[in-house]
């Protein structure tokens, strides 16, 4: 017989959160099933029942990093303020959350190389997820901006508030920067579109 569904939802979980301190522990070329299952404590057997390969692995690993994210990013989009302050917490949730993640590990470099590598299709989906939660905030938002007068639509608007964040984070020196450059950033860009200075965007 079958476990439960549930048990088996809790089991991938555990090795996903393996998963993720061992990864930035040795970085993916080192990290082994071996390595995986010992920081679980369970066979490696066992992982092979819920994940084929270590690629797999971290695939799972980058879709539930990404649905957390996006769910920050909800979450941020719900609560109450000006159109900056919900969309500068919306952007330090989505690229301040990833940054973070990775800056952790002393292998970053190696495990971007392996997250573009091995999951661009997932990197793409949820970006563009990300993306169409800006555009229906900037659309709601339409009576606050003067997008016609830049010449922009809501989509491109936030194909640029995208697009200029994600430019940020290299030249960042830590992750706490890179909060405060995002936040800047949309208040700046923000108080562009609605014509007035930033701090008074309403």
């Amino acid at each position: 017989m079958n476990p439960p569904r549930a048990d088996v939802d809790a089991r991938r979980g555990e090795i996903l959160d393996a998963a993720l301190l061992v990864f930035g522990r040795y970085g993916y070329r080192r990290t082994s099933m071996d390595d995986i299952a010992r920081e679980v404590g369970i066979a490696k057997g066992t992982i092979y029942l819920s994940f084929p390969s270590k690629e797999e692995v971290f695939r799972a690993l980058s879709r539930r990093l990404a649905q957390r994210r996006l769910a920050d990013a909800e979450a941020a989009r719900q609560q109450p303020g000006t159109l900056a302050d919900t969309l500068a917490a919306m952007h330090i949730a989505w690229f301040g959350g990833a940054a973070e993640t990775i800056r952790r590990s002393p292998h970053a470099a190696e495990l971007l190389d392996a997250k573009h590598r091995l999951t661009a299709d997932v990197v793409a989906d949820s970006a563009g997820r990300y993306k169409r939660l800006v555009r229906d905030l900037l659309t709601r938002a339409a009576g606050e901006l003067e997008l016609g007068a830049s010449g922009l639509t809501a989509d491109t608007a936030a194909e640029l508030l995208v697009a200029s964040a994600r430019g940020l984070e290299p030249g960042a020196s830590s992750s706490a920067t890179y909060r405060r450059h995002l936040d800047t950033l949309v208040r700046i860009m923000i108080a562009g579109l609605s014509g007035s200075r930033p701090g008074h965007t309403q």
